[in-house]
């Protein structure tokens, strides 16, 4: 509710709300350079080790679309204890997994339980923050979370060096048990009962359908998907194409992804910074033009070379593509939550299921193809990007002038 006084919750620890938001990108990025040993260790395909991926992230959007509701009329701090709790559970079954269709199964479960904590934990801070506060508090935790994708490929890697991909899985529970404990410390209860939703799946339709009417929500939300679109495709291809066609090793990949995330850390750090005297759309708008211009300079630099440009080419410019998101994500999360904040839950569980939804769509799209190249890899980042970046021009142009926030 936009007029809920923020004195009667006390604050979350943003460290701890990190832990519970981060965990999506952490058991993603981890487990990325295992990729082509599950693919020779359950005998399956490219693409069906890229499901494993897949599985996880669609767990990751209905998780979302699922507890962001159930904590409007249940409460926060219930459902991030319990989603701690499974996915703990859940990372110490996947390291058993006999086959691919059973790993992908358990994924599937991994990523269900991560998703509740990741949209209750955007939640939170519209629960305790409002306001530029928010603005600040939603950039400061995308800075943090941030840092997972930073860490997780090189620990990735490492664990790669003296074990297998289950071990992957050993470090995923360990992880889950310290989410826990900083879920139990750290993050209290910030919608008291007064504030709760009650009702049905009938009351559930009438949030979403008041949510999907309103444009200054549905508008970042779309934005949001189609920038993600180009994102995934990146997440879910490239390991296979840089350990393939440019023959990295796993640990160089885990560098290369991890260098990668450090430049969208910095820049999601530098949203946190501007955002207030910027404004979240103007921040976007430059995320999504440099993602764009990315994209397409990949594009450009593979046509023009005949046998595929060198490592040193293609890594700087996925740079720019990540680099981007570190912008475009966090603005998009200030604008619909801000707009949602009548039903801060279930706009949260919209605004994270929908774009992870569509990023399980195009995740395996480089492996189904066939043609496991960069440029093919370029070729389909383009489009995602540029949509994205009309869509949030044309509001502006029809205006004429940029609205802030």
């Amino acid at each position: 509710m936009a007029t809920r006084d923020q004195t009667r919750v006390r604050r979350p620890s943003l460290l701890a709300l990190a832990l519970v938001t981060g965990i999506g990108p952490f058991a993603t990025d981890t487990y990325l350079a295992a990729l082509p040993q599950v693919r020779e260790a359950l005998s399956t395909s490219s693409a069906g080790a890229q499901l494993t991926i897949t599985g996880f992230v669609v767990g990751l959007a209905v998780g979302q679309l699922v507890a962001g509701p159930v904590s409007d009329g249940r409460g926060r701090r219930r459902v991030v204890v319990l989603s701690a709790t499974a996915f703990t559970a859940a990372s110490l079954v996947c390291a058993f997994a006999p086959s691919a269709p059973v790993l992908v199964a358990l994924r599937v479960l991994q990523g269900l339980v991560a998703g509740a904590g990741v949209a209750v934990g955007r939640a939170v801070i519209s629960d305790s923050h409002e306001g530029p506060a928010a603005a600040k508090a939603f950039g400061t935790l995308a800075a943090i979370t941030l840092l997972a994708p930073v860490i997780a490929p090189a620990v990735g890697g490492l664990v790669l060096e003296v074990a297998d991909w289950r071990a992957v899985f050993g470090l995923m529970t360990a992880l889950g048990a310290l989410m826990l404990g900083a879920a139990l410390v750290g993050v209290p209860e910030t919608l008291p009962p007064q504030d709760r939703q009650r009702g049905g799946l009938r009351a559930l339709g009438a949030r979403v359908a008041d949510l999907a009417r309103d444009r200054a929500f549905a508008h970042p939300v779309a934005v949001q998907c189609l920038a993600t679109a180009g994102f995934f495709v990146y997440i879910g291809g490239s390991s296979i194409v840089l350990q393939g066609s440019l023959g990295l090793s796993s640990g160089t990949y885990s560098l290369v992804f991890a260098t990668n995330a450090a430049a969208m850390a910095v820049t999601s750090l530098a949203f946190r910074l501007t955002v207030v005297r910027l404004g979240a759309r103007t921040l976007r708008r430059a995320g999504l033009l440099t993602s764009s211009t990315g994209a397409l300079s990949l594009l450009a630099v593979e046509i023009a070379s005949r046998t595929g440009a060198p490592l040193g080419a293609v890594w700087p410019l996925l740079t720019v593509v990540v680099a981007g998101m570190g912008l475009t994500l966090p603005a998009s999360t200030v604008l619909a939550q801000e707009a949602g904040r009548r039903s801060a839950g279930t706009a949260s569980s919209l605004l994270g299921g929908s774009g992870f939804l569509v990023g399980a769509a195009v995740t395996p799209l480089t492996g189904l193809v066939g043609d496991e190249s960069v440029l093919t890899m370029a070729s389909l980042m383009v489009p995602g990007f540029l949509v994205a970046t009309a869509v949030a021009l044309a509001p502006d142009l029809r205006r004429r002038s940029p609205a802030r926030r």
